[in-house]
């Protein structure tokens, strides 16, 4: 004759422990979503920030190899449209789509001959959010390679 042990058949979670436990990992998710979105963001910043640096070099060799600006260089003076730029075309024919921002090239102003280049994310011009958390904002992904 067998015993009753008083335990029902399988012995699987209970409707509460799993509501419980789905409530915890949803307060997780909304606790960690922003971080994980802020590192997501920085990364594409930093990718795009090493491309310009890249364009930025090979346009100033050709300057400084020439010693005249290259009309391939599309420039804010040339063109008042050039200055919210989401691609960068080298002058090896090669063309990269920015992730997360925009970039303007200028001539040197400062006397020496050469570019200039300013790259702001798409945050920073985000007219969603206030001047505080844009400012502290900009001094992170705003650039310019002079």
């Amino acid at each position: 004759m067998k015993k009753s042990t008083g335990k029902r058949g399988n012995g699987g979670f209970s409707l509460v422990e799993l509501i419980i436990v789905i409530a915890i990992m949803a307060v997780l998710v909304g606790v960690l979503a922003p971080q994980y979105l802020a590192y997501i963001h920085k990364a594409k910043v930093a990718a795009d920030q090493a491309n310009l640096k890249n364009y930025f070099t090979e346009i100033q060799m050709d300057y400084i190899t020439t010693g005249k600006y290259n009309s391939m260089v599309p420039t804010v003076q040339n063109s008042p449209a050039d200055y919210m730029q989401r691609e960068i075309h080298f002058l090896n024919g090669q063309t990269v789509k920015l992730k997360a921002g925009y970039f303007a090239v200028t001539e040197d102003i400062r006397g020496q001959g050469g570019y200039n280049i300013c790259y702001q994310c798409d945050l920073c011009a985000d007219d969603d959010v206030d001047e505080h958390t844009k400012q502290k904002h900009r001094d992170t992904c705003e650039i310019t390679f002079l």
